[in-house]
């Protein structure tokens, strides 16, 4: 009998998981699929593509399970780790398509025609400038800022120092800075807003 989820911890769950215990491979899944999907999507602008990904993640830790060895990476960070090199590894066989990750609550939906209007425009903004960042700069704020990953996780993740990311992380948000500035003021000239004129 397995606990309620959240009583039991992501290693005991890979323990029963390398027993054959499919109801913890199932509490494992609903714990981070969605999460895993929304990371993998970045990468790729169908939705099906990121669910092959995250199913090829979680197949793997199925077969993994039962010769895992903790060597100080948590299984969230294996996890992405497996899916961030499926992703990389997919996209060199393609040409890339990026699509930015956002939860799809963060436009409320009964609001304004002109909030939304604005919010929309914020995002897409937003969207457009987190796509120009090089691939290892854009996946290092997405695991860190977006995802809420420690620095140590994500670098894990990526499979380099914590310096290396601190540093890509860095480089990452003064590039978003600038672009964002001149897309935001690009946007008040295209919608008649400059010096204070509507």
């Amino acid at each position: 009998m397995i606990k309620k989820p959240n009583q039991i911890t992501d290693k005991q769950l890979l323990a029963l998981i390398a027993e054959g215990n499919k109801q913890a491979f199932s509490q494992l899944m609903k714990r981070y699929l969605p999460a895993v999907i929304n990371f993998s999507m970045r990468y790729f602008s169908q939705r099906s593509d990121a669910e092959d990904i995250a199913q090829e993640t979680f197949t793997r830790l199925w077969c993994k399970a039962p010769v895992w060895q903790d060597k100080g990476i948590s299984v969230k960070a294996w996890l992405f780790r497996v899916a961030y090199n499926q992703c990389i590894d997919q996209l060199r066989k393609q040409k890339p398509q990026y699509l930015a990750d956002y939860d799809e609550n963060i436009i409320d939906q009964t609001a304004f025609i002109e909030s939304m209007m604005d919010i929309n425009a914020q995002l897409t903004i937003q969207k457009f400038a987190l796509e120009k960042l090089p691939e290892r700069q854009r996946t290092a704020i997405a695991l860190c800022a977006i995802r809420g990953f420690s620095n140590s996780e994500a670098a894990i993740v990526m499979g380099t120092s914590v310096e290396a990311l601190e540093s890509l992380m860095a480089r990452g948000r003064r590039t978003l800075k600038k672009m964002y500035s001149l897309a935001m003021e690009q946007e008040k000239v295209e919608r008649g807003i400059v010096n204070g004129i509507c």
